[in-house]
Parts: structure tokens; C-alpha cells; sequence
């Protein structure tokens, strides 16, 4: 009997538009959460528990949850008055709907807050427990209220057993993008190329926020703000799938925790200009075979920053020779270490790091070309390392705070 009152049911063109959105809607978030979650499942198990592969793994859950919250959310729009023909009981479709919402929006919030109070996390466990006990009562309700078709008053948003829950859910909604945003884009501080990828993703977040908000105020059969909203709300998930599956890599929120050694040498002599170490650095990491095999034995002392420039001059000659005049190396592996290179008209600026991220090319670059614009007569450089000022470079190009 559904089934004959769905066919013979009359859409209006502004329901039949929305159900196509709605249709589209659903296909794009579960590829969306697919596309994140496996970048996460592909991902190094020692880099899982990062924060940034943290937010986006809770991320990719979201987006399948929401993309399935759009089933029953479907069912309440357009298929509630023909169930309620039939003499179904449709009053478990509102609990549902916001129990499945807590469910995408309390883990988000949850990782946020462990991450964001390492020193408070007791905070995050009350609070996370409080959001599981607000999804385990909506689902009772879900229950209680199928069974029980009276409850009509009691379900409505104003009522004191929904007021409380939409409260709740306002207040992990503003944590999830405020939380979010400050670690993607302030704690792990990327590089500016994809902090701005990740700024841009978040205006896709804000304008899906727009469209939802007018997608529900203006929800009628006859009212075409009902497919504009949609619209929009779709428009800002492609916006944010667009720009967070952009970042090569969630590695690249990781770049400053992974540089060991920056050095800047003159590229023709190997005159060392500059060096700084970023953490302490292991001999045995440097352990294993590049092209060329190296050997550091374990009780021997870091040379001086002299003799590593000349001799990374010489070995980075000589694999530019075997690679030939169309040959450009970018890097070097060395055990579990990756030595990165970029060359200006005079300098060069080599980083040792944990891994060859593409973050590190662009900042090399970059610092490449504020050394040499700072320092004009380099080429005509006499040794006298005095009038180069290369450490307040560094600190402003990797975002060094003192």
C-alpha cells in the first residue's frame, strides 16, 4: 500500500528539483567520506594518530553519516503525509534525525577537544560522555516515540525533550568548525599554500551552513527557496571536497615536526652561509643507502657545517653529472631521511627531513629567493660571513616563533 501511495503521489517541479539535489547530495558525501577514509586507511600506521590525520579520518566519518542522515531526512520531506495516509506512526523520524546528526557531530567535537586539551582531557571526557548520553536518549525516543503515536506536542523543537538536544547540538556544531579550524590551520600551522586550501575548504563549510539554514526555513513544496537553499548547500560541499582532497597529502600538516637540518651553502664552492639545526638528530637515522651508500659510524660527532656543504656540493655534482644536463635533483634518500635541495642563481639551500613533502620544495624555494633578494652581491662573495643575515630569513619563511 506505500508503495501504490508513493506512485500515485503528485510532486510539485520544487520537490522533484529538490530530490534530485537530494540525489546528487548523497552521492557526493559518501564519496567524499570514501575519498578521505581512504586516504587515511592507505596512510603510514605511525601517522594515523596525527592530529591532522585524526580530524580528517572523524571527517570522512561525518560525511558518510550525514550522506546516510539524508535517507530518514528524505522520508520526513516528501513521504511523511502519504505514511501518515496509510495510518503509519511517523513520529520516530524526528529523534532519529537528530540522533544520527549527534552521532556525526559528538566524535568530531570529542577528537577536537583531546586534541586542542592535551593538559585537560578529563574536559573532553565529560563532555564526550554527555554527547554519548544525548545520542543513547534520542535513540530512546526513537523507540519510545514509535510506539506511542501522542507524542506530537512533546517532539516539537520547543518542547522541553528536543529544546535541550538542539542546544547541545548548536553548541558541538560551533566546537567542530571553530576546533577544526584552529587545528588545521593555527596549531599545526601548515605552509601558506595549504593553509589557504584548508581556509578555502572552510568557506565551503560556511556557505553549506547558509544553504542548510535556508533549506530548512524555507522548506515547502511551493517555495523555490527551498531548491536555491539545496543548492547552495551542495554548491559548498563540492567547494569543500574540492580544496581538502586538493592537499597532496596530510603529511604536509606534519612538515615542521619532520625538519632536522637546514643548510645554505654558495652552490659553486660549497662556502657553508648558514646552519641550524631543528631537533636532535639521531646518527642511527642516517643509517642506509642512498644512490651512493654513506656510512656515519654511531660515536662520532656531527662534522662542522663546513665540511657537510662541501661534501653535499660534491655529491649532489656528481649525481647531477650521472643524471645528465636534462637532470635536476630535487632530492636525495638517505636511510629514512630525505635530504631536499633547491638552488637559486648563487645559493643553495638544503634540508634534511623525515620525508620528501612537497611543502618543503615550495618553502626551499621560497627561501631561496628571499636570501638572494636580501643579498644582492653573493655572487661576489669573499668569505666574510658578517654582513649575511640568513637566520631572520629562516625564522620568517619556516614560520620560526621566538
Amino acid at each position: 500500500m506505500l508503495i501504490t501511495s508513493y506512485l500515485n503521489h503528485t510532486f510539485t517541479t520544487i520537490e522533484l528539483l529538490v530530490q534530485v539535489l537530494y540525489g546528487a547530495f548523497i552521492i557526493l558525501l559518501l564519496l567524499f567520506g570514501w575519498d578521505l577514509l581512504e586516504r587515511y586507511i592507505k596512510a603510514d600506521k605511525r601517522m594515523r594518530s596525527d592530529a591532522a590525520y585524526m580530524i580528517f579520518f572523524i571527517m570522512g566519518v561525518a560525511m558518510l553519516g550525514y550522506g546516510i542522515y539524508l535517507f530518514p531526512a528524505f522520508v520526513n520531506y516528501f513521504l511523511k503525509d502519504d505514511l501518515i495516509a496509510e495510518g503509519l506512526n511517523v513520529l520516530w523520524l524526528v529523534p532519529l534525525q537528530y540522533g544520527l546528526l549527534l552521532l556525526i557531530i559528538v566524535p568530531i567535537g570529542y577528537i577536537c577537544l583531546l586534541i586542542l586539551l592535551k593538559t585537560r582531557k578529563i574536559v573532553a571526557y565529560i563532555i564526550g560522555l554527555l554527547g554519548v548520553l544525548t545520542i543513547i536518549y534520542m535513540f530512546i525516543l526513537v523507540f519510545v516515540s514509535a510506539n506511542n503515536p501522542g507524542m506530537t506536542d512533546m517532539l516539537r523543537w520547543s518542547s522541553p525533550l528536543i529544546l535541550p538536544v538542539l542546544l547541545l547540538i548548536g553548541v558541538f556544531a560551533i566546537v567542530d568548525f571553530l576546533g577544526i579550524i584552529f587545528i588545521l590551520v593555527v596549531q599545526l600551522a601548515p605552509q601558506k599554500e595549504v593553509r589557504n586550501r584548508v581556509l578555502l575548504g572552510t568557506v565551503g563549510i560556511v556557505i553549506a551552513g547558509i544553504g542548510g539554514f535556508i533549506e530548512v526555513r524555507m522548506q515547502s513544496p511551493d517555495e523555490w527557496w527551498y531548491v536555491i537553499g539545496t543548492l547552495i548547500e551542495l554548491i559548498g560541499f563540492v567547494i569543500m571536497r574540492h580544496f581538502f582532497l586538493s592537499i597532496r597529502s596530510y603529511d604536509e600538516f606534519a612538515w615542521k615536526s619532520g625538519m632536522k637540518e637546514i643548510h645554505v651553502i654558495i652552490a659553486e664552492t660549497g662556502i657553508s652561509l648558514f646552519y641550524q639545526s631543528f631537533a636532535d638528530l639521531k646518527l642511527a637515522d642516517l643509517h642506509g643507502d642512498i644512490r651512493v651508500t654513506a656510512t656515519i659510524e654511531e660515536d662520532e660527532s656531527r662534522p662542522n657545517s663546513d665540511l657537510v656543504a662541501g661534501g653535499l656540493v660534491g655529491i649532489k655534482g656528481m649525481l647531477s653529472e650521472i643524471s645528465g644536463d636534462r637532470g635536476k635533483l630535487e632530492n636525495i634518500e638517505i636511510g629514512e631521511k630525505s635530504l631536499i635541495f633547491k638552488q637559486g642563481k648563487v645559493v643553495l639551500c638544503l634540508l634534511l627531513a623525515d620525508d620528501n613533502l612537497g611543502v618543503y620544495h615550495s618553502i626551499l624555494q621560497e627561501l631561496t629567493e628571499k636570501i638572494e633578494s636580501a643579498h644582492p652581491d653573493l655572487e661576489n662573495f669573499n668569505g666574510d660571513t658578517r654582513k649575511i643575515h640568513i637566520g631572520p630569513i629562516v625564522d620568517e619563511v619556516f614560520d620560526i616563533k621566538k
